[in-house]
């Protein structure tokens, strides 16, 4: 793998490369979400990793995601070869591999395939290198959009953040190289009768964006959690279209209106922390060998990053899935003009909760797949210390 710093020089110019690797399964597998004993049976559109290679000079720093549910932190650590400035986010889409072990062939069964998790971290470690060997000088423009329409609170109906907010990496030419997209939903507009390979909306996101604007597009999903997810007749292809590129034609508007990053300094901070584990099924599992990550003194091992790109957009990811309300308490934290909060960033901790909500009925399934009530405020703890600069060691 090559070293980030290789890029990294006393210039002051921007310099960014994007790339994208197929990692679509050559066989069967288990699907993850939506029930267990759901098995592959073909492709209908190959899933990726797309990476995002930024430098200023000083700071490099590498975005990549994943069309996958989720990857646990030691996978992450593996597959980023321990380098604390690549940030791996999932897109959380259900029709791809088990990456957890959750939809098996029963509950006590893991469903995931040890070969496929070897290629994938072989193939993002690929797409890394790639995306730092193709950088080049580039300039930055952020913008943003609403969208409404196509996304719904399936618990409290009004309650999402419809911003999508989009970095866009151009050379000094204008060139497009790469599109940064960040928006809260879940991509799950395909069901449980669906046995194809597919990254569901986001397939036509990407789609659109890149016919119409050209470069890479790179989907990076939000606080989806609680339960944000796509407003459908049915759930079919052609509704997963309708859904992406009502996405993609919001950010073509935001391109439209986005401004230029005159200074693109990048800062970026990171923390690693523990969680506590209180949910007693999340602990059986793990003894079981369903969940296979490393479990110490009652905890698990995380992370939260912080990016500024030149003052003007600021960045803070959470390792799980958020709620709403926690979302918009991170993104209270940030101060720039435009933010965005990537979900299940360099982990997958499943829902995080407001303590108010934990254990309600509304939010009873939710509370089931958390750590446990202790997360949201660790989780908003640090994120003000990563904004503030004030973590200490």
């Amino acid at each position: 793998s090559l070293a980030l710093t290789i890029l990294c020089s006393a210039e002051a110019a921007l310099l960014a490369g994007a790339s994208r690797v197929k990692i679509t399964p050559s066989y069967s597998v288990y699907l993850a979400g939506l029930g267990n004993n759901r098995k592959s049976e073909g492709v209908h559109d190959d899933i990726y990793a797309s990476a995002l290679y930024l430098s200023d000079g000083k700071t490099g720093i590498v975005i990549v995601s994943l069309d996958i549910i989720g990857l646990f932190y030691d996978d992450v650590e593996d597959a980023r070869d321990n380098k604390k400035n690549i940030i791996i986010a999932c897109t959380h889409q259900h029709s791809g591999p088990d990456t957890l072990g959750l939809w098996g062939p029963n509950e006590t069964t893991s469903g995931v395939s040890p070969e496929y998790l070897a290629f994938l971290k072989g193939k993002v470690k690929e797409a890394i290198d790639k995306a730092i060997k193709f950088a080049k000088p580039a300039t930055l423009k952020v913008g943003e959009a609403k969208e409404s329409k196509v996304a719904y609170n399936a618990r409290e109906d009004d309650l999402l953040d419809p911003t999508i907010t989009c970095l866009f990496v151009e050379s000094p030419d204008g060139k497009p190289i790469a599109t940064l997209v960040n928006y809260a939903c879940h991509p799950e507009v395909l069901w449980n009768d669906n046995r194809l390979i597919t990254s569901d909306y986001v397939h036509y996101l990407r789609e659109l964006c890149e016919r119409k604007m050209g470069g890479i597009t790179i989907f990076l999903n939000g606080a989806l959690g609680g339960m944000i997810t796509p407003r459908v007749k049915e759930h079919s292809f052609s509704e997963a279209k309708i859904v992406g590129e009502a996405i993609g034609e919001k950010v073509i508007e935001a391109k439209r209106k986005a401004e230029k990053i005159e200074n693109p300094k990048i800062t970026h901070r990171y923390a690693r922390f523990k969680l506590p584990v209180e949910n007693p099924r999340f602990i059986l599992a793990s003894q079981m060998g369903v969940l296979k990550r490393v479990r110490e003194n009652g905890g698990v091992n995380t992370e939260m990053h912080f990016l500024d790109i030149g003052g003007k957009l600021q960045i803070l990811t959470n390792p799980g899935e958020a709620l709403p309300k926690v979302g918009f308490a991170l993104k209270e934290l940030l101060k720039a003009k435009y933010k965005m909060i990537v979900g299940l960033a360099c982990d997958e901790i499943g829902y995080i909760l407001p303590k108010e909500d934990f254990g309600t009925q509304l939010y009873s399934y939710e509370s089931s797949m958390s750590l446990g009530p202790k997360t949201a405020d660790i989780l908003l703890q640090f994120g003000r210390k990563l904004v503030s600069g004030t973590l200490t060691e």
